[in-house]
């Protein structure tokens, strides 16, 4: 594991990573290297942010100040529905934080969640090259463009990525970082799960950017995902929901949960504000 940002930066100061190295003749080599490379900077950047988070889906809109500490994440809300929260609100929302900081039995239910979270997201990515066929479709605005479709060959391991092979889309790569910048894609077909465990219809569409927030440290920075439909065992992500992270600024990598706490309840009560919809600074 890189002990910090320095680590990394010296790192791709020794190996850099040449933009212009010609491609290779398969587009899905290129995705299977690229995705190698994703998942090994991922596994080795352990450090820790803190950022806001604006949220949007099917029950509120909601504006969130959020740290990571080494066992998970602690968040404040600080704007709910375009205001700031009611006192009674803003006691539940304490409340909420105490008992994480207070209680072992939610700590590592918090931590079981985004251990999960983290390895539902590597299947997906790791599952990649297998399930599309790849295709270089030109550059933009200084990354690489790939286009795919389902792979007729690919036979998933498991119910959840069966839904790959209804999608179509395209990806951007930093090829000078190696890293994955965004992702988009579309559902050309209905999906029917297995056992009645839900459905999605044609048409649904998500898109993902992720980017480096400082010291080489690269974060999903916007998420919009909009389907029609349910799917009961993604528990974590729901059929229509945008969220934008942005302010990003290092803490402490050993910062605990009671030390998060206290910079919560530190940063006082912002103003609501007017904003624009979630991802409008990122088309």
């Amino acid at each position: 594991m890189l002990i910090g940002a320095a680590a990394v930066a010296a790192t791709a100061l020794q190996h850099p990573v040449r933009a212009d190295k010609p491609l290779p003749a398969d587009a899905n080599q290129f995705v299977r290297e690229l995705i190698s490379h994703e998942l090994k900077a991922q596994d080795e950047d352990n450090t820790h942010w803190t950022y806001r988070l604006h949220r949007e889906d099917e029950k509120n809109v909601q504006d969130r100040l959020v740290i990571e500490t080494s066992r998970g994440n602690l968040a404040r809300t600080i704007v709910l529905n375009g205001r700031t929260l009611t006192p009674e609100e803003r006691a539940r929302d304490n409340e909420r934080m105490r008992k994480l900081v207070e209680d072992p039995r939610e700590q590592a239910k918090r931590e079981k969640r985004e251990r999960d979270d983290a390895e539902q997201a590597q299947q997906l990515l790791k599952a990649f090259p297998d399930a599309f066929i790849f295709r270089y479709d030109g550059n933009e605005s200084g990354l690489l463009r790939l286009a795919f479709s389902p792979n007729p060959r690919y036979s998933p391991p498991n119910r959840k990525l069966a839904v790959f092979h209804s999608f179509t889309g395209v990806i951007w790569v930093d090829r000078a970082a190696m890293r994955l910048a965004r992702i988009e894609a579309k559902l050309f077909q209905d999906v029917n799960f297995f056992l009645g465990l839900g459905h999605l219809d044609k048409g649904g569409t998500f898109k993902v950017v992720q980017k480096d927030v400082g010291e080489g440290h690269w974060e999903i920075v916007f998420m919009d995902i909009n389907m029609n439909g349910r799917a009961l065992f993604f528990k974590t992500i729901n059929v229509k929901q945008r969220q934008v992270l942005e302010g990003f600024q290092r803490v402490r990598d050993d910062l605990t949960f009671a030390q998060a706490y206290e910079m919560l309840n530190a940063s006082g009560e912002p103003e609501a504000s007017a904003r624009p919809h979630a991802g409008q600074s990122q088309k």
